[in-house]
């Protein structure tokens, strides 16, 4: 992400999906800055979010936290009379008021990017495993999927997409506990949501986590391979 590529964010809530694009204005060792396009999202300092852009090979995806939002200052009138604005000025004014530039918001990305193009790990089907998970305060949450790097709940609780969130994983005797990021969100009929959830990977927890959810996924397999007759 240089200055002047294009970021694309998306809508921060559950229900709504719309992209709108922001240009790099600034790069630091551990952070970005962009200015939006058009209209910026209501962004907030401390806010997860979830942005798009171009990679090397394929359209990625990353997590990012709202470090710093900066707001142009309101543009003060021209010199006038004492006791009012000549018309001259006012429209003068009215024409930088048009022009004035959206707030310059600092990013810190968090975790690495990913593809946003198809899947790239292959997901274990989980539904019949009675596999549970722990998300934010919900507990007993059944695990719909799981692959490589993360895995899907079904929930009650409305979350952003792009917020971290602990989680706690359970499965016979294996259990995990690490941070996830909401990659994706889709309600079901029953009012219940669907979420895809990426483990962060620079937590420091990341590597047990991965590595359990790992045989979890290899358990799973193995019971599926023996109730089908394909196990050796």
């Amino acid at each position: 992400m240089n200055v002047g590529s294009d970021i694309l964010f998306q809508e921060p809530t559950v229900s709504t999906r719309r992209l709108r694009r922001s240009v790099v204005v600034a790069t630091r060792d551990d952070s970005i800055s962009v200015r939006f396009v058009s209209e910026p999202f209501p962004f907030e300092v401390g806010q997860e979010v979830l942005m798009y852009f171009n990679g090397k090979r394929e359209f990625m995806q990353q997590v990012g936290r709202i470090r710093e939002i900066e707001r142009s200052e309101a543009p003060v009138a021209p010199a006038a009379a004492a006791d009012a604005v000549d018309a001259a000025a006012s429209a003068e004014l009215t024409d930088l008021q048009e022009k004035k530039e959206g707030p310059v918001i600092e990013i810190e990305p968090i975790g690495d990017p990913i593809s946003a193009e198809n899947r790239q790990h292959y997901r274990v089907s989980t539904i019949s495993a009675g596999i549970e998970a722990r998300l934010g305060k919900e507990s007993n949450l059944h695990v719909q999927d799981l692959s490589a790097t993360g895995f899907a709940v079904l929930a009650d609780e409305k979350y952003a997409l792009g917020q971290v969130i602990e989680v706690d994983v359970r499965h016979g005797d294996e259990a995990c506990h690490g941070l996830v990021s909401i990659q994706s969100s889709r309600e079901l009929e029953s009012g219940r949501l669907r979420y895809g959830l990426r483990a962060i990977e620079k937590d420091s927890h990341a590597r047990d986590f991965l590595s359990t959810l790992q045989r979890i996924s290899l358990a799973v397999q193995r019971d599926q391979l023996a109730r089908t007759g394909g196990a050796r």
